[in-house]
């Protein structure tokens, strides 16, 4: 039949292949189990220990009693969750935490393979003054004895330093000036090794911020959480609670700040206006005084119209608010136009008490809002990303329509001042239409007065109400919970180091064991032989689990197990191929070495002779001969000397145990093996031995790897081509292919050695029907005293 391509890997998945690869790997099982316990232990005592410490904030952002006061409910002080969160991780806030903190040293307790940070524990103290930039993060060991302390660290050209000093004493270098204390001095610290670490401060920020995290922990209830990790359990509790309470200072800071800058601005017009207030006056006090009006003065007293003075006190009183709002409104338009970036909640909280409040405050939410979504966005795409652009565009149009709406009402305002002014004038002039220039200019001086001071009241209020809320600043956000000092680590956890290794282990048998599978591309069983050539399979050996005879004969001691009942099935098969009735040779070969045709040449031959024939077996592989050793004789003489003429066949056979088998060694190896084997001399022998044995088993090279044995498989009525399960490649049936079809060895058949290793439990046919069995072959005396466990490991 027509073969099949031969693959270069595995195609389809055996379970008995795959079971015997297993077995195989059994002794690198067996490694990797003692590896992991290994690495495992050697993970968990090197490691240093990681600590975790959480601390949890909430913000409150509507409940502050202050901001009714100064009527600013409608403005989120505060920015968003997003913004505190940004707020908490930037390197100017954690600065501010971490320079509260002792980290500008940390002492180290130096052990075998581990060191320990000493934080807030060690036994002395280190007070420095750095006069160069090269000893920072520069280990400086330090060891005690009694009231001095020794000093050794490298310098920038790697030179050992070495400096002693009492302690307390200053030590001045060309790097730093230190004193050492000892508060906690003891005598067990001069038995012991440390070291101390002068931190770069700029490396503080990056060292603390790459394992801190801040997020929402519950976006309904507002809560965010403070989490740090880091190799010492005390410090980073205290890290994660400094920043949990510098955060509520720093809340209370930023609107004591807000406060003071409105009050500032409060007291410049306070004093602006008290300036006109007082001299207002002084003009009133000259005015009387030159035209001799009275303190209590009689044209003060005269009011004929009093319906007009109520409207001028009416009229009045709105200058003087537009014009607290007129100076609101250029301050707020004035710090636009010199800054880029200003405080919202400043501006709301300037804005309070003014007419103008609720169309600002809500342009202002809008931006707020817009800042807000920014600051979201930014957590996920950068700056140049086209949605930052679009939010961007709207904010920046949003202080436009602010700005402009503050010019125009700043131009609205002072046009309403001025028809305020001169409806008082028009009011004035009609209450004293029939009064002298003296009643009119003193009703101007008092009005003026009047407006000055109700203005210069109102800010006085305005001033007590801010300094009222400034005084009741508390933080709207809470600690909802401190971080206590972790008592146990979060890495390296054992059971999870122990798993994490063993799956990795596992992961990596699986893949060892696949690749494997994948390229094994071994002969496994007679399936794949009828797979990929057309050749007959007469048989398949089952493979010997126990101790070779060195004579490899195993026929004569087990004649009745299934080991022989395998050679009788050849031996059966044989009468298929050919006509056995008479005197035949047997040509028996392989690929390459050690798949067993001497194997199966010897006890194929003791099977034939058992059953009456007359056999001899003789070595034709004169370039590696082996039978000779089988059968501990001398290798002298035999096919080589008797092929070269220099002796008899007579004088080269020699006879066993069994007196219907005999044998003839290869003999000494020649230089000139392939010619021997291709000359006349070799047909004239093979005649001459047909003559007296009725079969001739012929033990020849491997076929693979040189061409002696090609010409024998031509002149043999049975050519037989031995591969071994397991151990033979597939691609080595090329070479039968090649004998088969190309060579045109019509006759040529296949032995299958070391088979039976690969049939299922119920039994394998052979091609046969001729079932071995499970497992390796054994008498069945051993097989049933073994266990399977046993069976498996052998």
């Amino acid at each position: 039949m027509e073969h099949n391509r031969i693959p270069l890997i595995n195609e389809k998945f055996e379970i008995t292949i795959f079971l015997h690869l297993l077995k195989k790997t059994k002794w690198f099982i067996a490694v990797m189990i003692v590896a992991i316990l290994a690495l495992t232990a050697i993970y968990l005592r090197y490691t240093k220990p990681v600590f975790e410490s959480t601390s949890i904030i909430q913000l409150n952002e509507n409940n502050n009693p202050n901001s009714r006061i100064l009527q600013l409910e409608n403005i989120n002080e505060t920015s968003n969750t997003s913004n505190i969160i940004e707020l908490l991780k930037s390197k100017e806030f954690l600065n501010r935490v971490l320079s509260k903190l002792p980290l500008k040293i940390s002492y180290f307790n130096e052990g075998t393979f581990l060191s320990e940070e000493l934080f807030e524990t060690s036994a002395f103290s280190v007070d420095v003054n750095v006069a160069s930039s090269l000893i920072y993060d520069t280990p400086i060991y330090i060891t005690f004895n009694n009231n001095e302390y020794t000093l050794t660290y490298l310098t920038n050209t790697t030179e050992e330093k070495t400096i002693t000093n009492k302690i307390g004493a200053k030590c001045k270098t060309d790097k730093f000036t230190l004193i050492i204390n000892t508060p906690n001095y003891s005598e067990e610290i001069q038995n012991r090794s440390f070291y101390f670490v002068i931190n770069n401060p700029n490396e503080i920020y990056k060292k603390i911020s790459s394992h801190l995290s801040v997020s929402l922990l519950n976006p309904s209830a507002q809560t965010i959480s403070i989490v740090l990790k880091d190799h010492n359990a005390k410090k980073t509790a205290a890290i994660v609670n400094e920043i949990a309470t510098e955060f509520i200072n720093y809340d209370i800071e930023k609107k004591q700040k807000s406060a003071k800058k409105i009050l500032e601005f409060i007291d410049n017009q306070t004093k602006s206006v008290y300036q006109k207030l007082v001299e207002t006056e002084n003009n009133i006090h000259n005015f009387k005084d030159k035209n001799n009006i009275k303190e209590n003065g009689e044209m003060a007293e005269y009011n004929p119209f009093p319906i007009f003075t109520a409207k001028i006190d009416e009229f009045n009183e709105e200058i003087s608010n537009i014009e607290l709002e007129l100076i609101t409104l250029k301050h707020i338009k004035k710090e636009f136009d010199e800054k880029q970036e200003i405080n919202l909640y400043d501006v709301v909280s300037t804005l309070s008490n003014t007419k103008s409040e609720s169309v600002l405050v809500s342009i202002i939410n809008n931006i707020q809002l817009l800042i807000n979504q920014k600051n979201q966005l930014l957590n996920d795409i950068t700056e140049n990303n086209r949605k930052i652009i679009v939010v961007e565009k709207q904010i920046n149009n949003q202080k436009s329509i602010l700005i402009d709406f503050i010019g125009s009402t700043i131009v609205r305002l002072t046009d309403q001042k001025e028809k305020y002014k001169n409806k008082i004038t028009d009011y004035e002039n009609k209450i004293f239409s029939n009064s002298n220039y003296n009643e009119i200019e003193l009703a101007r001086l008092n009005r003026l007065y009047s407006i000055n001071e109700e203005f210069y009241n109102k800010l006085i209020s305005k001033k007590a109400e801010y300094l009222i809320s400034q005084a009741g600043f508390v933080s709207k956000n809470e600690i909802l919970e401190l971080a206590q000092v972790p008592t146990s680590q979060i890495a390296p956890i054992k059971a999870k180091v122990i798993f994490t290794f063993s799956l990795a282990g596992f992961l990596l048998l699986i893949i060892t064991i696949t690749i494997r599978y994948l390229l094994y591309n071994n002969i496994t069983s007679e399936m794949d032989i009828q797979n990929y050539t057309s050749a007959p399979i007469i048989g398949s050996i089952p493979i010997y689990t126990e101790k070779i005879p060195v004579s490899q004969m195993l026929i004569q001691n087990k004649i009745n197990s299934r080991f022989a009942e395998a050679f009788r099935k050849i031996r059966s098969n044989m009468d298929f191929l050919g006509d056995t009735s008479k005197k035949y040779s047997i040509a028996i070969s392989s690929t390459v070495s050690g798949e067993g045709k001497t194997f199966v040449a010897l006890n194929l031959g003791g099977i034939l002779s058992i059953s009456g024939k007359k056999v001899i077996v003789i070595d034709m592989d004169l370039r590696k001969p082996r039978i000779h050793l089988g059968f501990k004789v001398d290798n002298k003489k035999g096919m080589s000397t008797i092929l070269s003429g220099k002796t008899t066949i007579e004088e080269c056979v020699r006879n066993t145990e069994n007196k219907n088998i005999d044998y003839i060694t290869a003999g000494p190896v020649p230089p000139n093996p392939s010619e021997l084997t291709m000359s006349d001399k070799m047909d004239e022998v093979l005649v001459d031995l047909k003559k007296i044995y009725d079969i001739v088993l012929i033990d020849t090279s491997p076929i693979g790897l040189v061409t002696d044995a090609l010409n024998i498989f031509n002149k043999s009525d049975f050519p037989i081509y031995v591969t071994k399960a397991g151990y033979s490649k597939r691609a080595y049936l090329h070479n039968i292919n090649h004998l088969l079809h190309d060579k045109g060895i019509s006759k040529l058949s296949v032995v299958l050695n070391g088979a039976e290793m690969y049939t299922s439990k119920y039994g394998y046919g052979y091609g046969y029907g001729y079932g071995y069995g499970a497992g390796y072959y054994q008498d069945d005396k051993s097989s049933k005293k073994k266990s399977l466990f046993r069976r498996f490991l052998s």
